[in-house]
């Protein structure tokens, strides 16, 4: 039988899909060795994976007046209603805080707490040498042209997903 799983001639090679399939077959494998990585990580400060990601977005992102929820799903490519969902559980654990905006009243602001700081830097060092060896096959072009195309892929694997998980 002879497979076609896409029908864009960008993907295709003399009209077959076994290149394109493959590259699927890679990305999963690179996503799976990915949130082993990050589940490992977050399992060493006491958190899921998610949570973890969110406090390294708040860590980067934030500064002495906090970050909002919406900056924190927009950047991790989630819905506010998780992000809040998952702030909780951290602020109940206590490694974030949480002030209201003073600019929004209904809008919080988010920020490390000492524990979530002192957790985070704890992991640097061993996040840092698992990166390197991760990506280390990776020159700095390389680096550059795959950040411009994953970023390019995020807008139409966010519509096929949404495609998927309709009712119509």
């Amino acid at each position: 039988m002879k497979l076609k799983s896409t029908n864009r001639s960008e993907l295709l090679e003399e009209g077959s899909d076994a290149r394109f399939r493959q590259l699927v077959y890679d990305l999963f494998t690179i996503s799976t060795h990915m949130q082993s990585v990050r589940d490992y990580i977050a399992g060493r400060i006491g958190v899921t994976g998610p949570q973890y990601s969110i406090l390294l977005a708040i860590a980067e992102m934030g500064n002495d007046i906090g970050v909002s929820v919406k900056r924190v799903a927009a950047h991790l490519h989630v819905s506010g209603a998780f992000v809040t969902a998952e702030t909780g559980k951290l602020i109940k654990a206590g490694y974030l805080n949480k002030q209201q905006d003073l600019d929004d009243r209904r809008a919080v602001r988010l920020t490390l707490s000492a524990k979530g700081l002192a957790e985070i830097e704890r992991v640097l060092p061993e996040l840092r040498e698992i990166n390197d060896i991760f990506f280390g096959g990776l020159s700095k072009s390389d680096f550059e042209d795959m950040s411009t195309i994953i970023a390019g892929m995020i807008g139409g694997a966010e519509h096929a997903t949404k495609n998927t998980n309709s009712d119509e």
